[in-house]
């Protein structure tokens, strides 16, 4: 057999309206038409009119990377900027504009954009922020990038991973399946998704060799070259009708929900998932899970659980807490383990993993590179339409691919850095990682330290 690279096939894919952080005025009552803006921009923010290239063309808003320097060198100050007021109000929660705009620029060509020169501003925080990678132990770098001939393995597993055969049990025995990427799209967690982002997704997973997640109410949805790659969440009841789905998934109830046994002994070839709510986590769905054999445990949440800090907080605490109890019961192995919900950048995905995760499932993300809102939710992402068309299927599904790429190339640079070759060495390597409120209470206790500006309380 012989070795193939995993590879991604990126490609363009403008945005259809881009994310604008400033208005660009030009003032015609000054302008002098002298092009001075054109040389002193880099970004292509100024030309002239192609009509009548004596006159300026209306400035490119969404090019502008606000240096100011066409201010600056305008000799009759005609140029100005000013806060664009849609990108300020949109967004909430985790994704903030600054994270929708980034989502949208690696959805265009499927790369790492490159920002913070000149940055001033915390290098911590709370949530996600307040991990850091631990890149302390860099071996020599490869000479010819992530992509070199120093190869990084991404590939996980999904299902149990047995320390031994036992030939005595009879019956066929299903071996994990390994997917070339640590990501499981899933549409399912934000509702019923339209017609044509159904279509972009599923097109998408397939594409990228991985799974998606759907509700069962858009299985009848899916094209029947693409139904190998889906996963289907049913609902207390629904057992049949998809076995040619790549498995199911079912939602874990402290009081009742469905069978697993019975779902596992029906499906015994399928991949078997069960989804575990934030809001819903204990340890009894745990050891129901290993019981019933299952092959996933979805923990995820609603975005109403993560729309704060403290709810992020929440998140981060019960997943360590999920993957401490595994270990404990020496049965890591015997499950992989999905995470999703608060997952709105690509430094996420790697944090998940350090948390304890084998694969990450981004979700809101996926309607945010799209352009279009999530069913029954309130993100607010100010100009997108509600409607996703069917023409816009492959620039949807492009868009996901490049998102996916570019958050594998940043996954790849800190396996890099951390002198790992397979992402499976990541998985609760929480050595790896520097917590923030950690690392103050070890330094500094419960004293107060002083910065230029405030004063902060480390408690």
């Amino acid at each position: 057999m012989t070795f193939k690279r995993y590879h991604i096939p990126i490609a363009p894919a403008p945005s259809r309206r881009p994310w604008t952080r400033v208005d660009v005025h030009r003032d015609l009552s000054r302008c002098l038409n002298c092009g001075t803006c054109i040389d002193s921009c880099l970004y292509g923010v100024h030309d002239r009119r192609d009509a009548d290239t004596r006159f300026m063309e209306e400035p490119e808003d969404h090019l502008c990377r606000v240096c100011f320097r066409c201010v600056a060198e305008c000799p009759v100050n005609a140029l100005s900027l000013e806060p664009n007021v849609e990108f300020t109000e949109a967004g909430n929660g985790l994704f903030k504009p600054e994270v929708l705009r980034t989502l949208a620029n690696e959805a265009e060509a499927g790369w790492i954009p490159v920002t913070g020169a000149c940055y001033r501003g915390p290098f911590g925080g709370q949530g996600f922020d307040g991990m850091w990678t631990d890149m302390s132990e860099i071996v020599r770098p490869t000479r010819d990038g992530i992509h070199g001939r120093e190869y990084i393995s991404t590939s996980v597993d999904v299902g149990a991973r047995p320390t031994h055969l036992d030939f005595r049990s009879g019956g066929p025995w299903t071996p994990p399946r390994e997917i070339p990427i640590p990501l499981i799209l899933d549409v399912a967690n934000p509702g019923t998704p339209p017609a044509g982002v159904l279509a972009a997704v599923t097109r998408a997973a397939k594409a990228l060799e991985t799974y998606s997640i759907i509700p069962a109410k858009s299985w009848p949805g899916v094209s029947p070259e693409l139904q190998a790659s889906v996963l289907v969440r049913i609902a207390e009841g629904e057992v049949t009708g998809f076995e040619k789905a790549a498995g199911v998934e079912a939602t874990y109830r402290h009081d009742d929900g469905v069978d697993l046994v019975a779902l596992r002994r029906a499906l015994p070839h399928s991949i078997v998932s069960l989804r575990v709510p934030l809001s819903s986590y204990d340890r009894d769905a745990m050891d129901m899970a290993l019981e019933a054999g299952v092959d996933l445990i979805h923990f995820t949440c609603d975005w109403k659980e993560v729309d704060g800090i403290d709810g992020v907080n929440r998140y981060i605490r019960t997943l360590r807490d999920l993957h401490g109890y595994l270990v404990e019961l020496s049965k890591r192995d015997a499950v992989t383990v999905l995470a999703g919900g608060p997952i709105a950048a690509a430094e996420h995905v790697p944090k998940t993993i350090i948390l304890g995760a084998d694969l990450v499932a981004p979700d809101l993300a996926l309607y945010a590179v799209m352009e279009c809102v999530p069913p029954n939710h309130a993100l607010h992402l100010g100009r997108f339409p509600e409607e996703f068309p069917l023409s816009d299927v492959p620039w949807g599904t492009q868009r996901v691919v490049n998102l996916m790429n570019a958050w594998r190339d940043q996954l790849l640079e800190i396996l890099g850095a951390m002198g790992m070759r397979e992402v499976r060495r990541l998985r609760g390597e929480t050595g790896r990682a520097i917590f923030q409120d950690e690392a103050e209470r070890e330094a500094f206790g419960d004293i107060k330290v002083r910065a230029p500006a405030k004063e902060v309380v480390v408690r």
